[in-house]
């Protein structure tokens, strides 16, 4: 079997795995739901609020507490919103699967004794 095949196999498994099959599904959920959309809008806002005005040297500490207040009240009905809780646990969850898969192919490409490096991290991504 070539690389191409194999990739095309590999992409194959992971559409038809469950954790993209419950990310589609969430994510198409979440496109159609004007209540999910307007959170997420707002979050994003919030977000760049507090980029924007983090830098800048007249904010009080105070001011930048409260913007970090309002995105971590936002996140919290984010999270308890069933449409984009689902969104972001079945995104976590194919995530998490691509991150394996990715792991999977560096530990092939570099062989075992890439991960018998003798605990220092430093140079890599971690250990599994």
């Amino acid at each position: 079997m070539d690389y191409v095949e194999a990739a095309s196999e590999l992409g194959q498994a992971i559409t038809a795995s469950n954790e993209f099959k419950a990310y589609q599904e969430a994510e198409h959920a979440l496109m159609h739901d004007e209540k999910g959309q307007q959170l997420m809008m707002e979050y994003r806002d919030l977000q760049q609020e507090m980029v924007d005005k983090s830098g800048q040297e007249d904010l009080s500490k105070e001011d930048l507490e409260a913007i970090r207040n309002t995105l971590l009240e936002k996140n919290k009905e984010l999270d308890e919103y069933e449409i984009t809780g689902n969104y972001f646990k079945a995104r976590q969850g194919f995530d998490v699967m691509m991150k394996t898969i990715n792991e999977i192919l560096s530990y092939n490409i570099e062989g075992a004794s890439h991960h018998d490096c003798g605990g220092d991290c430093g140079h890599c991504g971690g250990c599994h």
